[in-house]
């Protein structure tokens, strides 16, 4: 008896598959069907856009920015590769360039919103606050369940969420606390997430600055108290209200704490720290 070969899957029955598994979230299916589809097909533009997306979703911004680009040098009108492609130089902090992209994606739509929200956060980046809330505001319009407009709050009333967030970590944190000096800012330095490889994430709550306890010789002598940033304009717009600042607040010292003490996320809760 001939058994007949198993047909070949078509780039376009490939993509098909990938795009669903994009929505069951299943990103590493996603990313092996649509890289199937590109060895079938490589000019599939399709194929590189779902790529594109499930690379991002893995937190691979640098390496979907490379696709996002060789889809642009195809069609440099493509909106949402543009939006995509802006938002992942953000996130690798090449503001410059992420900056340049987005204004190109919103000279072709000037009320998308996903272009509207990345160039809402260049533009705090280049202290130009204002502005942002603008870009913020158009995005929320578009778009208010993926974009909502960012909570805001004085510096004052901020400090004083600090405050309160300070004094409901367990008690061991707060005794660390006591060798830590607490900074509040609008956003971390450029200097500071360029400090990592790859670099830090732009968006972050908070960071531990010193050289943690478990790093120290007994001879250290630290030169300048050790710092946890926590960072109020990246904490407003993931944060609905005062009272979900407060508990980012709380689990950003309890995390940057742990660094500070040489401790993972296992050890924290293992010593009532978390």
């Amino acid at each position: 008896m001939t058994i007949s070969p198993r047909p070949r899957r078509t780039p376009e029955e490939l993509v098909r598959r990938a795009q669903e598994a994009m929505l069951r979230d299943d990103f590493h299916d996603a990313e092996a069907y649509g890289r199937r589809a590109l060895m079938l097909n490589p000019d599939s533009l399709p194929a590189r856009h779902v790529v594109a997306g499930a690379v991002i979703e893995q937190g691979r911004f640098e390496e979907a920015s490379e696709i996002l680009e060789e889809i642009v040098a195809v069609d440099p009108d493509d909106l949402p590769a543009l939006a995509d492609l802006g938002s992942c130089l953000y996130e690798i902090c090449e503001f410059e360039d992420a900056q340049s992209v987005l204004s190109r994606a919103l000279e072709i739509d000037p009320l998308d919103a996903q272009a509207n929200y990345w160039m809402a956060l260049c533009s705090e980046r280049g202290g130009h606050m204002g502005r942002a809330d603008d870009y913020f505001r158009r995005a929320a319009q578009r778009d208010p369940e993926a974009y909502p407009t960012p909570l805001r709050m004085s510096r004052d009333e901020f400090d004083r969420a600090v405050s309160e967030a300070m004094e409901s970590v367990p008690e061991p944190c707060r005794r660390a606390l006591a060798g830590l000096a607490i900074a509040t800012t609008d956003l971390p330095r450029e200097a500071d997430l360029m400090e990592y490889t790859p670099p830090l994430d732009p968006c972050v709550f908070g960071l531990y600055v010193g050289v943690p306890l478990s790093e120290r010789s007994p001879s250290d002598v630290p030169k300048l108290p050790d710092v946890i940033f926590l960072y109020q304009r990246n904490l407003e717009r993931l944060c609905r209200d005062r009272e979900t600042v407060v508990g980012e607040i709380k689990e950003t010292l309890i995390h940057e704490i742990g660094i500070y003490l040489g401790c993972d996320e296992s050890e924290l809760v293992e010593r009532g720290l978390a």
